[in-house]
């Protein structure tokens, strides 16, 4: 598979002081994230993080409260490094916008597919405040972004927000995973960049489009030309 540049935002620094619970909260998120809640025990967090079942379950009662600070954890991340990416000065309003879609739809597309489905099966509890977090704090910044979009001409005021949002979060849901994607030859990167290319451009007005496109055609060009 040809790999593509996608934006990526640095994971902040562990605020937690006991590094034994930081080794318990890396691996529990290792094996979460790869095989969702159900199919992963204590034991095998507990090898994972090279400690005894008797410190882990000091540091965590339950399987579920681990599970639930694991999730909560990645939508805190990808909450800062959207704020990260809204304040940066260095890109105008478009860019800044692309950036933000492929990096939350890069770190959403970790907590999809197997994992929200075994979510909201056998954690329906943590699934409710996955859910809540997601729309009132993730998406609620996406359409903020969006409406300072139209309110500058930027995008097309015939285009329903909050369906735009659902559109790209159940693209993120069902597509953006190994499974969908193997088949086409597609990595990451390359189906990110067709999914913001068909809803960026599809929902900007024509002189904002005209612009995007121009640049970035000058940054496939300058790309072009390093590698020479």
């Amino acid at each position: 598979m040809k790999t593509q540049r996608v934006f990526r935002v640095p994971r902040p620094p562990s605020r937690i002081d006991d590094p034994t619970r930081a080794r318990i909260l890396e691996a529990a998120r290792d094996q979460f994230l790869r095989l969702g809640f159900s199919p992963v025990t204590m034991d095998d967090i507990a090898s994972a993080a090279g400690v005894s079942k008797a410190t882990l379950y000091r540091a965590f009662p339950g399987k579920e409260q681990l599970f639930r600070e694991v999730i909560l954890g990645q939508l805190l991340e990808i909450e800062t490094g959207i704020d990260s990416l809204i304040s940066a000065r260095d890109r105008d309003f478009v860019s800044k916008l692309a950036a933000i879609l492929s990096f939350m739809g890069l770190e959403l597309s970790k907590l999809s597919g197997l994992v929200t489905v075994d979510m909201q099966r056998n954690a329906p509890a943590v699934w409710k405040e996955f859910e809540a977090f997601r729309r009132q704090r993730v998406f609620a910044k996406l359409k903020r972004i969006l409406e300072e979009g139209r309110a500058s001409g930027v995008f097309r005021s015939d285009i329903h927000q909050d369906f735009l949002i659902l559109l790209y979060a159940t693209i993120i849901q069902e597509v953006m995973n190994p499974a969908t994607l193997v088949p086409f030859s597609l990595s990451f990167g390359e189906a990110f960049q067709i999914i913001i290319t068909i809803l960026l451009e599809g929902a900007l007005t024509e002189k904002a489009r005209s612009r995007y496109l121009s640049r970035a055609a000058g940054i496939r060009a300058k790309k072009q030309r390093s590698r020479r």
